[in-house]
């Protein structure tokens, strides 16, 4: 396997028979930037560390790029046009690393053009129609913007026995925007997984720390059956901490938490984020093996892809964790 390089470009063959299948007339912006890449990521300006996933148009030129393409606009807009929400006369065009939230622009129904607009549609609060570019030039070339902080630098931070650093996983973000338990902008939101009735999931970390984001809206921040991975049974004490009181993290499939020595394991992150020398010790020899069989790797080259290759862009995730007692490490891989 190599490294993760741009998309090549999409061939005006598959423009034309993307055109065809959806009955539609891409606006000349669109068909450009396709023509620039077919595919690709490009970043979220409301979000530091958001980025947006272009859905590839499908290229038949040969086995690796149908492979490649495979899940193409088409692929996506019918998955979109499951939900009852997504607008009917919407063409997925872009998805975040969750799928919680896409980008689709609108074809007029009479005509079949589509207009140049992009869209985004989130799936968490239902609506479809809040603007976010002039057309997908714009959106890609939009520059990120600061988001307001303020951080009280006279408060500690809250630790989490059971989370490495939930802010190097991207969960925990600096931001302006107001807890929704405590009412209270502490300059740091949860941006993770949250398992409640409703839709509220932005807390600062001491709301999630001391329990009472889980304890108000009646919550879990991990699935209580996933902690253990259906392995381990686990003290009813660990189960609430884990669940309740502590982070989620970033996954395709929903999350499952490790265990090990009776107790839950320490969430390190993602293998990129790992440090090599302990990936390489005997703590980890066990879990590497596990990993080599279950990625289907083999040598040392396929390896080192997976250390250096962003899970984004190899379509699987491996999440390590580290045992509190013994050390040891173990984890699971996760695919698109």
């Amino acid at each position: 396997m190599s490294r993760y390089r741009p998309p090549p470009p999409a061939p005006d063959s598959a423009l034309h028979a993307l055109e065809k299948k959806l009955g539609v007339v891409l606006p000349p912006v669109l068909k450009a930037c396709y023509a620039a890449s077919n595919g690709g990521t490009f970043g979220d300006p409301r979000r530091s560390d958001g980025e947006w996933q272009l859905h590839p148009v499908f290229d038949a030129t040969d086995r690796k790029q149908m492979k490649r393409t495979g899940e193409d606009i088409a692929h996506y807009t019918k998955l979109a046009l499951k939900d009852a929400r997504f607008a009917r006369n919407g063409i997925s065009i872009a998805h975040d690393y969750t799928l919680l939230q896409q980008l689709f622009v609108l074809r007029d129904e009479a005509t079949g053009v589509v207009a140049e607009e992009v869209f985004m549609f989130n799936a968490i609060a239902g609506t479809w129609c809040e603007p976010y570019a002039a057309d997908l030039r714009a959106a890609i070339d939009q520059a990120r913007e600061p988001e307001a902080v303020q951080p009280d630098s006279a408060r500690a931070l809250p630790g989490f026995r059971y989370y490495a650093d939930p802010f190097a996983s991207g969960v925990l973000r600096t931001s302006g925007e107001a807890c929704a338990c405590c009412g209270k902008a502490t300059g740091y939101i949860y941006g993770g997984s949250f398992y409640a009735v409703g839709d509220t999931s932005n807390f600062c970390p001491w709301c999630i720390a001391d329990g009472s984001a889980s304890a108000k809206f009646d919550g879990e921040f991990n699935d209580v059956a996933s902690i253990g991975m259906g392995e381990v049974a686990l003290p009813a004490a660990v189960l609430a901490e884990v669940s309740q009181c502590t982070p989620s993290f970033f996954s395709y499939q929903q999350e499952q938490w490790w265990a090990h020595c009776n107790d839950a394991g320490r969430f390190l992150g993602e293998i990129e984020h790992v440090d090599r020398a302990l990936l390489a010790s005997e703590a980890a020899s066990d879990f590497v093996r596990t990993i080599c069989d279950e990625a289907d790797l083999g040598g040392d080259t396929n390896w080192q892809w997976l250390l250096d290759t962003p899970s984004r862009k190899r379509g699987i995730a491996v999440f390590v964790f580290g045992c509190l007692h013994c050390g040891r490490l173990g984890g699971y891989a996760d695919h698109s």
